[in-house]
C-alpha cells in the first residue's frame, strides 16, 4: 500500500511538471511582436478623435499602440486636438503630427508645406506639455508626381523638402519621421545635393524612418522581411531609428499580395510576430507599424 501511494505521489509531481512546461510553452494571446516592441499606427480619420475620441483611445490600448501618427486638419477645432492628445499622453501612447502628399513637393507645392507648419507651431506654442506632439511624421512620396516621377528637380525638391522640415523639428524640439518605399535604395540622385542613393542620403538626414514594406507574408522572395533588409541595413549603418510597416487597406486585385486586407488579424500578427524574431536583434529595428487604424480594427479576428 505504501508503495502505492508513493508511486501515485511520484505520478502526480510529475504530471504537475508536465502541466507546467506545457503552460510555459502554450502561446500568449498577445502576439510577440505587440509585446516585446513598440507599435505605431496612423489614424487619417480626424472625425475620429470628435465622434469617439475614448473609444479610439481605448482600441489603441488593447491593442498596445505606443505611438500614433494623427492627421493634421485645420479645417479642425483646436481644442479636439488638446482633449484627444491629454488622453493619449495619459495612456502612454506618443502622437505625432501627420500630414503630407506628392503635391508637397511639386511645383507648387510650398503653400501646403507652410500651412502645416503654420498651423504647428501655432498649436505647440498654445498647448500645455501633455497636448503637445511628440514629433513631426511625413508621408510625403515624390514618385506619385506622374508627369516627374524621378526628374532631377522633383528629387531636388524632395530633397530640400526633407531638409526643411529637418530643420523645423529641430526649432521645436521634436523628434522628425517620415515614410519611405522599401525600393528607395535602388533610386538615385544628382541634384545640388551632390549624387548617390537616395535612401542613404535620407539615412543621413532623418533619424526615425518608416519603411514601407507592404506585402502579405513575412518571407519568401518578395516577402516583409527580404525587401526591408537592404533599408534596415542602411538604419544600423546611420544609427536611424527605423520602423516596418504593412499595410491592411483595401486595394484593387492586382495589387491584394501587397495587403493583409483579405486576410485576418490572426495570421497577420503571426507574420509580423515572424518579422519580429527576423530584425529583433537589429539595433536600428524600433517596431512595427500597421497602415492604417480604421482598415485594422475592422480586420477579422
Amino acid at each position: 500500500m505504501k508503495k502505492i501511494i508513493i508511486l501515485l505521489s511520484v505520478l502526480c509531481i510529475v504530471a504537475l511538471l508536465l502541466i507546467i512546461h506545457l503552460l510555459e510553452k502554450a502561446p500568449t494571446s498577445t502576439p510577440t511582436f505587440q509585446s516585446s516592441t513598440i507599435t505605431s499606427t496612423w489614424l487619417w480619420d480626424t472625425s475620429e478623435i470628435v465622434s469617439k475620441p475614448d473609444s479610439v483611445i481605448k482600441q489603441l490600448v488593447d491593442n498596445n499602440v505606443k505611438v500614433l501618427f494623427l492627421q493634421v486638419n485645420n479645417t479642425l477645432n483646436i481644442k479636439s486636438y488638446r482633449s484627444f492628445i491629454s488622453k493619449a499622453t495619459t495612456n502612454k501612447i506618443s502622437v505625432y503630427a501627420l500630414d503630407g502628399s506628392p503635391d508637397w513637393v511639386s511645383e507648387n507645392g510650398l503653400p501646403l508645406q507652410d500651412a502645416y507648419i503654420s498651423w504647428l507651431i501655432k498649436y505647440q506654442n498654445e498647448a500645455v506639455a501633455n497636448e503637445k506632439f511628440k514629433g513631426i511624421h511625413l508621408d510625403v512620396e515624390p514618385y506619385e508626381n506622374e508627369n516627374d516621377q524621378y526628374d532631377k528637380n522633383n528629387l531636388e525638391r524632395y530633397q530640400t523638402f526633407i531638409i526643411k522640415f529637418k530643420n523645423l523639428a529641430i526649432d521645436l524640439n521634436l523628434e522628425y519621421g517620415i515614410d519611405i518605399p522599401f525600393w528607395f535604395n535602388e533610386v538615385g540622385y544628382n541634384t545640388k545635393y551632390g549624387q548617390g542613393n537616395v535612401a542613404e542620403w535620407l539615412c543621413k538626414n532623418v533619424k526615425y524612418i518608416t519603411i514601407m514594406a507592404y506585402r502579405d507574408s513575412a518571407s519568401g522572395a518578395n516577402g516583409i522581411i527580404e525587401i526591408s533588409a537592404t533599408e534596415m541595413e542602411l538604419f544600423r549603418q546611420y544609427n536611424v531609428t527605423g520602423n516596418i510597416a504593412v499595410e491592411t487597406g483595401k486595394l484593387d486585385e492586382a495589387n491584394i499580395y501587397v495587403t493583409f486586407y483579405e486576410e485576418t488579424q490572426s495570421y497577420m500578427y503571426q507574420q509580423l510576430d515572424l518579422v519580429y524574431h527576423s530584425y529583433k536583434n537589429n539595433p536600428a529595428f524600433n517596431g512595427i507599424a500597421i497602415h492604417y487604424f480604421d482598415s485594422w480594427m475592422s480586420m477579422a479576428k
